[in-house]
């Protein structure tokens, strides 16, 4: 194999948004980082492109001009006769392409001299005395930190941890045209699987319906399912550029080792109450780059940092978790908690910026 002639100070795999994060507050403190990913950008990534205010916080670029819709106003039915409807001045989340969002994302990083290259396979990682090796389609990569931001189905994680992940929450999206006339409400319809949703766009709507429930007795919804429902809700209207994509959410027990962070995705550290993932992976992102950093300055160990972040991290996506048996095992009472009372306080929660935790006053943060 051929020897690489550098020794970076941390390698990020995967340059969506988790991996740019990463690599944006790392390159800030004058590290040497090189970022990796499978594809050029822009690339296609299925995802219904919601982008809550909490993770506006987080982001280091400013994507005021991607933002397509901000949803002001928000659905939730139960049924075809309980349908909770909220809304607020500041909005829950704006809207944008994924698409667009990612290559901006990219394209930005890459101003701050952050070292890119497109690859095939990351083949095995070594951990040497103080540093890591990865064999990288047949060439020596060595660095002091590894960042694997790799999605889902991340390859780092299937080469460094002995857990498997089965991808229960799972979800089907695609586009439909929309009209003028059509009303832009950002709408959740919830099932016995999960919920369909509709995210208005400038010019169309993302349309598109996810497994959240994991148990053999739930029936999982399917591309068939999100026809019928495009079919039924839009009077006959067609649906195009259909994508499955798994949601990585089995991470409530992952911890750092060997220098090693999993963030995002990559780590399963999406929610499970409505299958929210960009917020997760960008503070997770941010968080191990700061782990890095601190650890660095003060001569102290960035696993121990990160892993302090995951425990209050996942303590929150417990939180989700709980809220999701509730949500989707007690539908009947979760319309009238949302109608009462819960409604208006999770919108406008959300329209500040608050984490559940915060909105249900458990705690003020998980984040310090």
């Amino acid at each position: 194999m051929k020897q690489e002639k550098k020794i970076y100070d941390a390698i990020v795999v995967g340059a969506g948004p988790s991996g740019c994060t990463a690599a944006h507050y790392l390159v800030a403190e004058n590290m040497d980082i090189l970022l990796l990913d499978k594809s050029m950008f822009p690339r296609h990534k299925p995802c219904a492109g919601g982008i809550t205010m909490k993770t506006l916080k987080h982001l280091p670029i400013d994507i005021d001009h991607l933002v397509q819709h901000t949803a002001k106003k928000m659905k939730f039915s139960f049924d075809n006769k309980k349908t909770v409807s909220l809304q607020h001045n500041t909005g829950s989340c704006v809207m944008v392409i994924r698409d667009e969002f990612d290559n901006f994302f990219f394209e930005e990083t890459l101003k701050k001299k952050v070292g890119f290259k497109k690859i095939n396979k990351v083949s095995s990682i070594d951990k040497k005395e103080d540093f890591l090796e990865l064999d990288i389609d047949g060439q020596r990569y060595f660095t002091k930190f590894l960042i694997g931001a790799d999605g889902a189905n991340s390859s780092i994680r299937k080469l460094t941890e002995n857990t498997r992940h089965n991808h229960p929450v799972s979800a089907y999206e695609g586009i439909v045209d929309m009209e003028s006339k059509d009303e832009a409400v950002t709408e959740f319809i919830f099932n016995d699987s999960g919920y369909a949703w509709i995210f208005p766009k400038s010019d169309h709507l993302n349309v598109g319906i996810g497994n959240l429930i994991s148990n053999d007795r739930t029936k999982k919804r399917n591309k068939d399912d999100l026809y019928d429902f495009v079919r039924e809700r839009f009077n006959g209207k067609d649906i195009k550029n259909i994508t499955a994509f798994p949601i990585g959410t089995e991470g409530i027990k992952y911890r750092s080792r060997d220098n090693i962070f999993l963030v995002g995705d990559s780590a399963g550290l999406a929610e499970t109450l409505l299958g929210e993932g960009i917020y997760n992976a960008v503070l997770s992102g941010k968080y191990a780059a700061k782990s890095i950093i601190e650890a660095c300055a003060k001569k102290s160990d960035a696993n121990e940092i990160y892993n302090k972040f995951l425990e209050k991290l996942t303590t929150e996506l417990s939180i989700y978790q709980k809220g999701s048996k509730l949500l989707y095992g007690f539908p009947r009472i979760s319309y009238y908690a949302m109608k009462l009372w819960l409604g208006e306080k999770f919108m406008k929660g959300y329209s500040e910026g608050k984490s559940l935790s915060e909105i249900i006053g458990k705690q003020k943060s998980v984040i310090n």
